[in-house]
């Protein structure tokens, strides 16, 4: 039993390294110093003015302000209906 519990030993401390290793690389990339912006990235300017029915007045607000006047969303997008 322990003979063939050997490579499967070097096989996770070899996947655990190389994962650590593509950690730190991208840590020193810079690719987690700004997750807020990066995680905003997939959104085109005209998501953000889309109607949300799910948010409350608070957020549309909020929302609002930051991106101009809301627009009602067409079928399929964003809780349009269908």
């Amino acid at each position: 039993m322990l003979p063939s519990s050997i490579p499967l030993i070097v096989a996770t401390a070899a996947f655990t390294l190389l994962g650590t290793a593509f950690l730190a690389w991208g840590w020193s990339r810079g690719f987690f110093s700004d997750l807020d912006a990066q995680s905003k990235v997939i959104f085109e300017p005209r998501d953000w003015q889309l109607e949300r029915p799910w948010e409350t007045p608070l957020q549309q607000l909020e929302r609002q302000v930051a991106h101009g006047e809301p627009i009602p969303a067409e079928s399929g997008e964003w809780g349009g209906a269908n």
